[in-house]
């Protein structure tokens, strides 16, 4: 039986994510986020439109309300940053990323690993094609069951 692969659905992979440039503010960092009410995270590029990293909800939360938060919950030192002043570049994680040929199971593991409820889809040249969210996979079972 063969793997299935990331290719292999991919009428499910969303090709408008959310994309910011490394230096965008936090504001357009939460703009980007707001255009698709289920977008769940932004991938950051570089000026070569390269993945260079992602922001999850969690962090943006965080940074929006991090005077309300107690610190032990942070994911970040307040004393670096104030959260309207960061840039992407300073809150983004390293890049998690899946690409067509990967496994749908590879594909699982990065997210789960990375309690992520969704991860971009690069090319070989680790330009964004597009996202994988896990509501359009459990969508597509549904359907299918």
């Amino acid at each position: 039986m063969s793997e299935l692969k990331v290719r292999d659905i991919k009428d499910l992979i969303t090709k408008d994510a959310a994309v910011v440039d490394e230096n965008a503010s936090l504001l357009e960092v939460v703009d980007s986020l707001l255009e698709d009410p289920k977008t769940q995270a932004v991938y950051v590029v570089d000026s070569d439109r390269k993945l260079v990293g992602i922001i999850p909800i969690e962090i943006i939360t965080q940074y929006a309300y991090y005077e309300h938060i107690p610190p032990e919950y942070l994911m970040f030192h307040t004393d670096i940053l104030e959260g309207e002043k960061a840039t992407a570049r300073e809150i983004m994680l390293p890049p998690v990323y899946v690409r067509e040929d990967d496994d749908i199971g590879d594909a699982f593991v990065k997210l789960f690993e990375n309690k992520l409820l969704e991860i971009p889809v690069v090319d070989e040249n680790m330009r964004i094609i597009g996202d994988l969210h896990q509501l359009e996979l459990i969508k597509a079972w549904r359907e299918k069951n």
